[in-house]
């Protein structure tokens, strides 16, 4: 449906539907009154540390199952697991074989969706609206690096004369063992996303879910191993990023690590990988900016960017923090975001109606309360408060929407806030939008809103950021590369195309002469 088609008083929040969690989830978690252990070499390991995490729901604080954190011995164990794996036979198996295990796991995922969904609405706070269009990501990831995988040159290529008597070719392989640290926000989506290409390229893989929300990567590997997979291939090791992630960077037979985090945990994982040579890839989020054009209907796009602003809750690695609305269109647009955010339904994430849910733990109120308070320090006005708030019944972290007003070109929210979180500001012109978007260290993903569609190319193309967007936001495709500039990301070829499994694969130079005798 095209936008000129739509009624503002259509766009809403993502919605939830009423959920209660399947048998095989319950019992998943409760495991026998014990802790979930990680998967190693195709076994049970229930760690080294005799250390234990609790796994709660964030909109009632329950604890969902407890998790076996693991440590040194374990990422050791599972790099030595995923070589042996790897040079059994693993780097040799075909780009067939592979694909036909990785299509038998998506048909064991989706045969337990249900699973999934528990895990990502009661354990990962989000609507069921959200949650499902997440499920579909992990067949579209899969089918499209197995077809790209089939194209891809692997092995030898054709040999190039490059002198008198001395010729000359690539070899293609993978890495070896190469791990993925996993952020909490969209735990399935972004495992997918990780280990879709990196198994297609022919590596053995690692992955680091949070500690926040592991119970999905668990799970999957449980099914890992009911697919065929070769024990070794997939590990899954559950810990806190200071411990078990910071093992995993300072690690030398790690080959590749893709991570998606903060920019300070990034800058950490490069500095202790760069001593032994290992490659990092990082998506380190973003404060995504909207320029609403003079000639944009200020209640529909009012209403377009309030649903992204508040997708996931603003937990959302490209959320929209900075909107500049031309002074003509300014005013409605203002009035009618508030109107937006008022009629967001703050509730538990699995009863029906709710649309503003829990954040994900007791540290992300102080964080959204800090931005709030540097932007009114900075000079913003609070149209709405934001703040804490009660949910009858529930015992979880809720807080208010909260939308700003702060003068033109003032820098009121430097830093990505990740909730339901707008600042806007009038501008004199498009022009003048794009100098005030671009003045971030950020860059992943901004917005324009207009109706010619030109203008909006041309200004898009001018964002300081990996993804520029004309009337749409939060966008991702297979096929078209998601990625940060700035402190948002980099090197590598994001996620989600071509390029990215180039970033699993090594290229070697070979060179044959004559033997000078």
């Amino acid at each position: 449906m095209s936008t000129a088609a739509l009624n503002p008083t259509d766009i809403q929040a993502f919605t939830a539907e009423d959920f209660s969690p399947p048998d095989a989830f319950v019992n998943f978690c409760s495991n026998g009154g014990q802790p979930l252990d990680s998967i190693i070499g195709g076994k049970r390991v229930p760690g080294s540390m005799n250390a234990a995490i609790d796994v709660i729901n964030p909109g009632t604080k329950e604890v969902l199952a407890r998790v076996a954190e693991m440590g040194y011995d374990e990422v050791n164990l599972a790099v030595e697991c995923g070589y042996q794996a790897y040079h059994r036979g693993w780097k040799n198996t075909s780009v067939e074989e592979r694909a036909a295990l990785i299509l038998k796991l998506v048909e064991l995922f989706e045969r337990d969706k249900d699973v999934f969904l528990a895990c990502e609405i009661l354990n990962g706070g989000k609507v069921s609206e959200l949650a499902e269009g997440d499920m579909g990501v992990v067949r579209g990831s899969a089918e499209y690096f197995v077809g790209i995988a089939r194209k891809a040159l692997f092995g030898d290529s054709e040999v190039t004369l490059v002198g008198k008597s001395m010729n000359a070719y690539t070899h293609v392989e993978p890495w070896g063992v190469v791990a993925g640290i996993i952020p909490w926000n969209y735990p399935v989506v972004l495992t997918a996303w990780f280990m879709m290409p990196a198994l297609m390229a022919g590596n053995c893989i690692i992955i680091k879910p949070s500690e926040e929300t592991p119970l999905s990567a668990l799970y999957l590997a449980k099914l890992a191993e009911e697919a065929g997979f070769p024990a070794g291939v997939i590990n899954v090791l559950p810990g806190r990023g200071e411990l078990t992630g910071k093992f995993i960077s300072e690690h030398p037979g790690i080959r590749y690590i893709s991570f998606t985090g903060s920019p300070g945990v990034g800058q950490a994982i490069l500095q202790a990988a760069d001593k032994h040579g290992t490659r990092v890839k990082r998506e380190m989020g973003g404060n995504g900016s909207a320029i609403v054009c003079a000639d944009a209907d200020p209640e529909l796009v009012a209403r377009m960017i309030g649903r992204n602003v508040n997708q996931h809750y603003g937990q959302t690695c490209s959320t929209i923090h900075r909107v500049f609305a031309e002074r003509s269109v300014f005013d409605d647009f203002l009035q009618a975001s508030e109107v937006f955010f008022k009629e967001l339904v703050i509730g538990n994430q699995a009863e029906r109606g709710t649309q503003l849910g829990p954040v994900i733990n007791s540290r992300q109120p102080q964080r959204i309360m800090e931005g709030i308070a540097f932007a009114k320090a900075k000079g913003a006005d609070a149209i709405l408060e934001g703040g804490h708030t009660l949910v009858p019944g529930h015992d979880g972290y809720y807080l208010k929407p909260t939308l700003l007003r702060s003068p033109a070109g003032s820098n009121c929210n430097p830093s990505e806030v990740f909730h339901a979180f707008v600042n806007v500001q009038p501008v004199d012109s498009v022009e003048q939008a794009l100098q005030f978007a671009n003045n971030t260290l950020y860059g992943l993903g901004s917005s324009v809103w207009t109706k010619d569609l030109e203008l909006g190319q041309r200004i898009a193309k001018q964002f300081r950021d990996g993804t520029g967007q004309v009337n749409c936001h939060n966008t991702v495709a297979d096929g078209i590369p998601y990625a940060g500039q700035g402190i948002s990301g980099g090197p590598g070829g994001g996620v989600s195309c071509a390029d990215t499994l180039r970033d699993y694969l090594q290229t070697k130079a070979i060179y044959i002469s004559e033997y000078p005798g």
